[in-house]
């Protein structure tokens, strides 16, 4: 395959791929943004927990966040990868397969 090729693909099935990877991204971020705050809140004196349970509970948001976002990459390449359509000569050679 050269790197210069048009790859086409199905429009619905990416745009929901895109869809889908959007919402995924927005729960990591809010994830992220949990445990920063909660973090932040700890370091700071403000929160009420005590400072072992705080890094402990703003490390566990941080790590659902960074596997979320890996969960989210994969599988959007796995759905975009989904949505490609087969190419002109890819499509007959199945064709003839099949008969």
């Amino acid at each position: 395959m050269q790197q210069n090729e048009h790859i086409e693909y199905d429009v619905q099935q990416r745009a929901r791929a895109g869809t889908r990877a959007t919402l995924r991204a927005l729960v990591a971020g809010y994830l992220a943004y949990l445990a920063w705050q909660i973090f932040k809140g700890v370091r700071s004196g403000e929160s009420t927990m005590a400072p072992a349970v705080g890094y402990a509970a703003a490390a566990f948001f941080a790590l659902a966040a960074a596997a979320f976002t890996v969960y989210l990459i994969r599988h959007w390449r796995l759905e975009v990868a989904a949505a490609r359509l087969p190419e002109s000569g890819e499509a007959q050679e199945d064709t003839e397969g099949e008969t």
